[in-house]
This record gives C-alpha cells, structure tokens and sequence, in this order.
C-alpha cells in the first residue's frame, strides 16, 4: 500500500466532513492530551471515554474474521506474534503492542478530529484491506456507473467491501463484493486497480483503519447492458445504474465521489 501523506486540504475536508459512527464516542483522543507520549517505537496512549470496548459490528460474529487476542490485564493485550508483524512492517505500537495508525500524530493533532481507541467497527488490528468496485457501462453513448444505497447511513457508494483471507488479491474482492451486493455476476469479468491508498473515514480509530483499493472492473457490454439488479445484501437498500455526471454530484459515502475522477467521460 503506497504510504502517500494526508494533505491539510484532505485533513480539513475529513474533518468537515467527520460523522461520528454508530457505536463509537464522540469523546475522542487528541494529541494535546498530557499522557500521549512517544518513547521510541511505543506511543503511550491513555485511557479514556475515547476507547471503544464492544462495538455491535463484533458481536457473534465468527471467530475466524478477528486476529487472535491474548488477554491481559485490561484484556486488549494482543499476540506478541502479531506486534512483531507490526514493529516488522515499521508501525509503532502502543504499551499494549496494539498497532498505531501511521498518521496518527496528523489525526491526534487536528482541533477537529482526533481519533477513538480500540478495534472499533473492526475485526483486524492494523489495516483492514478494503476493495470497491467501479463498473461502467454505456446507454445511448452516456457513461453509467453502478452504485448501492448503503442502509446503515442512506447513502449511496460504490459496490464494495472488507477483502476476505480467502480472497486471492483485491481485484477477486471487487468481483465477490459486486456480485453479493448487486447480484452482477460478469462472467470473465477484466479488472484494473485504479487506485490504491490509506483514507481517513469515520470507522478508522487509533488502532484499526482501512487500506483502500478501487478496481475498475468491466465485462460485456450486452450484459451489463440487460443483466437484472437486486440488492442481494442485507446492507444494501437499493442498487441502480446512475449517470455518471449526475454521481460525480452526489453526496455519497466516504470518499466514493472521489474515486468517479478516475473515469474519463468519453
């Protein structure tokens, strides 16, 4: 994942743009805090009303999608095997060997973001690899772009989600998340990453954040011409063809409107 550094223009448009998530406080850990301290690789963090113990994204959820915790004194202690990965991969950690957001000392600086502690929404410490989809088709010479309305936020997005360890690489994810999502199954599907980085969001906290991956993904025209739609997942509402002008004004979920720039108009 390119290590590309957030600009004060994206800082200023996140924090404009800053919803709290469900689930999460709104309290929330800023840098000016006394007892944030970096002692070489460690960031020492406080506790606070800033950390999220049980978000409702975990509960009964399979054990195989989280990485393995080892209990300690406050029972977010993680396997030593995994802060190694870590420290390998040039993280800092916290005096719990949970890994630190790269862009921790940006976001824990920001007078209007600041960040949440502990998994969050996730289920992975560190980088939680995501994939969205990007499909396009033409009606009478007009570029289309196929979006979902997401049902938590009423917001619409492109096709996508978490990469599963039993996907192969992020393109696959696109292709699975695109077929659960809209029920669009292209077969021999072509894809291309457009774009690949780490984006601030509302879900991201000091210790588990998204790693992003648009893929543009194309197929027959005849079939993307004529093949049904249905919302096939319990997180999305709807799902429709929309012009891709009209998308590019749309207020959609995260940064989605964004990702439409990679698309030429012709």
């Amino acid at each position: 994942m390119p290590d590309v550094p957030l600009s004060s223009d994206e800082l200023d448009l996140f924090a404009t743009q800053l919803v709290v998530a469900h689930g999460y406080p709104a309290t929330r850990l800023f840098l000016s805090h006394p007892d944030v301290r970096l002692d070489g690789t460690t960031l020492w963090i406080p506790p606070g009303p800033w950390h999220i113990t049980d978000h409702h994204n975990r509960r009964d959820a399979p054990a195989a999608l989280s990485d393995p915790d080892v209990p300690g004194p406050d029972g977010e202690q993680v396997d030593p095997a995994l802060t190694a990965r870590w420290r390998a991969a040039g993280l800092l950690v916290d005096q719990h060997g949970r890994p630190i957001h790269p862009d921790w000392r940006l976001l824990l600086a920001h007078p209007r973001i600041g960040l949440p502690t502990g998994l969050g929404f996730f289920w992975r410490w560190g980088p939680n690899a995501t994939a969205d989809a990007l499909v396009i088709r033409r009606t009478h010479g007009r570029p289309e772009v196929l979006l979902v309305r997401r049902r938590d936020l009423d917001k619409w997005a492109l096709p996508g989600g978490f990469v599963d360890r039993t996907d192969a690489c992020a393109q696959d994810a696109a292709v699975r998340e695109l077929a659960e999502e809209t029920g669009l199954g292209i077969p021999q599907p072509r894809t291309e990453v457009l774009l690949a980085r780490r984006s601030p969001n509302s879900i991201m906290t000091l210790h588990a954040w998204t790693e992003n991956t648009v893929v543009l993904v194309d197929g027959d025209p005849d079939y993307l011409a004529d093949a049904p739609l249905t919302p096939a997942a319990a997180e999305v509402s709807d799902v429709a063809w929309t012009d891709l002008a009209t998308a590019r004004t749309m207020d959609m979920f995260d940064r989605h409107a964004s990702y439409l720039a990679l698309v030429a108009e012709d």
